[in-house]
């Protein structure tokens, strides 16, 4: 590996595991660990000590020295303050609630340390690296176990004042919140309402692959769902274009038509001309790159 490069190291922080990755500036990963389990850390202290693990992991199987490293970038759930690093308030990481997750890992590894939502990195891999390379008005969203949108304009998050920017799943929507929609656990519960069979998302996934209707209806009425959350950010910051990420999207080929049917009937027609509707191109990579 040549040395003279300078490299970050890119942290995807999630419920049940971390993924570290070596990044280069070329925005490419150039190492990775294998994914360290976060699920029995109790504590913010463990959550930490689990990711420098994977630090001086990465860094050993690399041959580095801290003086090649710019810093560590950490996506994390949310919600939490980018300007310091504070973790406020998370259902997927309970032990890093009420934590100063930037603060302890910069005095763990004695490294410049930046922490964001990790939506938020995730909008920033795709735009560096991915479908959205290059573009300067990119709306991100991630569809899986929660779900989250970022914004990025001239290639710069947009935060808002206390870092809680596009966080929209919380909010009210057809008689409960957006995260009961679309979530997996609101495909579970839509699959359940049309066909009255409670099946998890995974066992949704494989049956439409093998053609079920049922799960086809499903997925078609969960694109127009997906559209319905996005349009009031596509009419508020009017985007080049959206990439959509996350576990649930590897069902794209099945909701991507509803979708983009959906979101096209409801914008102005240079909206339609312009905007580009996309599957991330990254994948779990685009976190860890952003």
């Amino acid at each position: 590996m040549n040395k003279s490069k300078q490299f970050a190291i890119g942290v995807d922080l999630g419920g049940t595991k971390v993924r570290l990755g070596l990044v280069n500036e070329a925005y490419e990963v150039v190492g990775e660990t294998p994914r360290l389990n976060t699920y029995d850390c109790s504590t913010g202290d463990e959550v930490v000590a689990r990711i420098h693990q994977g630090v001086r992991l990465l860094m050993e199987k690399n041959n580095l020295s801290t003086d090649q490293i710019k810093g560590v970038g950490v996506g994390s759930p949310g919600p939490l303050d980018p300007y310091t690093g504070y973790i406020k308030e998370t259902l997927n990481l309970k032990a890093v609630c009420n934590y100063p997750l930037g603060k302890a890992l910069a005095e763990a590894t004695a490294m410049r340390v930046c922490v964001d939502n990790d939506a938020n990195c995730f909008g920033l891999g795709e735009q560096r690296a991915g479908k959205a390379r290059g573009m300067h008005h990119v709306l991100v969203g991630t569809l899986g176990t929660g779900f989250g949108f970022a914004y990025i304009l001239n290639g710069n998050v947009l935060h808002g004042s206390t870092g809680t920017a596009t966080e929209i799943g919380m909010l009210p929507y057809q008689g409960g919140i957006y995260e009961d929609f679309v979530t997996g656990r609101g495909l579970r519960a839509m699959h359940a309402r049309l066909s009255g069979e409670d099946l998890d998302p995974k066992e949704i996934s494989e049956r439409a692959f093998k053609g079920d209707e049922n799960c086809l209806k499903t997925f078609d009425e969960y694109g127009r769902t997906v559209a319905y959350t996005i349009l009031p950010f596509i009419a508020l910051v009017d985007p080049e274009i959206v990439v959509l990420g996350g576990s649930v999207s590897i069902n794209w080929p099945f909701f991507q038509a509803s979708l983009k049917e959906t979101i096209r009937k409801h914008i102005f027609i240079h909206q339609q001309e312009h905007l580009k509707i996309e599957k991330s191109e990254l994948g779990e990579l685009a976190a860890v790159i952003g």
